[in-house]
């Protein structure tokens, strides 16, 4: 176990939540906002792998908590549990689950499409509705909402992944919205190719460059949506509100036809 002496940083005296932030660039996010002073949540259904990460941070001001953000009781259970446990309501939501599945479109059954909203959208919204009603009642909060560069663009045999992430941009900017003027801000990250558990077999394929199809040359890193999240989550990004960073190398902003770039 880490050092139980909090960390002094921008997070200081703030409660984070986590979800989904076991493993991936989720447990990277729980790891900034520890370094960074916060009493971290690390809330996932993979409940093992949570107090194990929880243990490694600081299991005095790292907790462990198990939810299934596809059911709205096990989210309500949650945030009570967060203001019981952490003593108060969380300050920075980072709403991180997610999955997906990767088949034609044709092969795609019910229980696909209903896994990649459920897990990827509806969970979204579980959370924030369970958690933005006591950050509006402090007049402080951050909602942070992982989208991906599915966002944006059509991704080869991933029509419902598709679906949901647009689906967590139109979420992120009505929220914004809606909670206008309370000092609670809605935000979303859009990933990329970031080497995390849920690209590995792409990254481990020797015949896939995903990495070097970006403008800055390489895979991203949890760390890299780590510190987006810690910017977005801060009070440095307070006039940000409604809108999303994307965090890719820049792929979604150029592409090239082949010919058009000579090696450098």
């Amino acid at each position: 176990m880490s050092s139980s002496k909090p960390a002094a940083g921008k997070f200081t005296g703030r409660v984070a939540v986590v979800t989904g932030g076991a493993s991936g660039a989720g447990a990277a996010i729980c790891r900034e906002f520890a370094e960074q002073g916060a009493v971290v949540v690390i809330a996932d259904l993979n409940i093992a792998a949570a107090e194990k990460l929880a243990d490694e941070l600081g299991a005095d001001r790292v907790h462990a908590i198990a939810v299934d953000i596809t059911d709205s009781a096990s989210v309500s259970a949650l945030a009570a549990q967060v203001a019981k446990q952490c003593g108060g309501p969380a300050d920075i939501l980072v709403n991180n689950a997610g999955v997906r599945i990767v088949k034609p479109l044709l092969e795609h059954t019910d229980e696909d499409w209903a896994k990649m909203i459920s897990i990827n959208l509806t969970g979204h919204f579980y959370c924030t509705r369970a958690f933005a009603a006591a950050m509006v009642e402090r007049g402080w909060g951050r909602i942070i909402n992982i989208a991906s560069i599915a966002s944006f663009v059509g991704r080869p045999d991933r029509a419902a992944y598709c679906a949901a992430k647009a689906g967590a941009l139109g979420l992120t900017r009505g929220a914004a919205v809606d909670l206008r003027h309370s000092g609670v801000t809605v935000n979303a990250i859009a990933p990329g190719s970031i080497a995390t558990p849920l690209n590995a077999e792409a990254k481990n394929d020797e015949n896939v460059d995903w990495g070097g199809e970006t403008l800055v040359g390489r895979w991203g890193q949890g760390r890299d949506i780590a510190k987006a999240a810690a910017y977005l989550a801060s009070d440095d990004a307070s006039y940000v509100n409604g809108t999303t960073l994307t965090v890719d190398g820049g792929w979604v902003s150029a592409k090239a036809r082949g010919g058009e770039i000579h090696a450098s």
